[in-house]
């Protein structure tokens, strides 16, 4: 079954704190943040087995904020080594 990547992606980024604006089925518009707001930490995002899903969110803490990731061995069926790579190159 494929995943609602449209409603988990503005699931998650809503989590994050981003204002975020559904156009219909197939477009979003990523407002940002509100003046003086930083993202939000600690979140959870929930992959739906998807791995673009796990990469896209993962990327936060790159910025430094804490997201955990459920389920990130959906990233297994296309980069089994996306997380062991992306801590060597940010030092996470």
């Amino acid at each position: 079954k494929e995943t609602d990547r449209m409603s988990a992606m503005v699931s998650g980024l809503r989590k994050l704190g981003a204002i975020v604006e559904e156009k219909g089925s197939d477009c979003l518009v990523v407002h940002g943040l509100i003046p003086g707001q930083k993202l939000n930490s600690g979140v959870e995002i929930e992959t739906h087995d998807d791995h673009r899903v796990a990469m896209c969110f993962s990327l936060a803490a790159c910025a430094g904020v804490s997201v955990t990731i459920l389920n990130p061995a959906c990233t297994n069926k296309t980069f089994p080594t996306y997380f062991d790579c992306l801590a060597e190159l940010t030092n996470l």
